[in-house]
């Protein structure tokens, strides 16, 4: 049976630092029968992502140097794969921003903007 889930079969690439993806965000994304690559600590990310690593989307930590948040922008927009800047659970984030977390609505909230129907912007 196939799954109705958007992020099925799919890569899901999570950049920052290794407590930026809680156990809990990790298990509901391997529940919607994704995989996870990562996280790749933002020092590694620009060497991992040239040497070729594959993957369908990427969730980035907001809270990495702008210089870096720069370079990941136009390297993702630039092959076409969706990405989205997000916050931990542990931190509080602007209103209307993304949070990595195993909670239903702010995994549903990543989703779509990775791969619902609205597909013209990336972050």
């Amino acid at each position: 049976m196939k799954s109705l889930s958007p992020l099925a079969g799919k890569t899901i690439l999570i950049i920052g630092a290794p407590g930026f993806l809680s156990d809990d965000a990790k298990q509901a994304l391997i529940a919607c029968r994704a995989s996870v690559a990562g996280p790749v600590v933002i020092s590694s990310a620009m060497e991992r992502l040239t040497e070729g690593l594959v993957f369908q989307a990427a969730i980035i930590d907001v809270s990495i140097s702008d210089q870096m948040m720069l370079w990941l922008n136009e390297w993702l927009e630039t092959r076409g794969i969706p990405f989205v800047f997000a916050h931990d659970q542990r931190s509080k984030p602007p209103r209307g921003g993304f949070v990595l977390s195993g909670r239903p609505a702010d995994l549903d909230a990543i989703i779509a903007a990775l791969f619902g129907p609205d597909l013209s912007y990336y972050h």
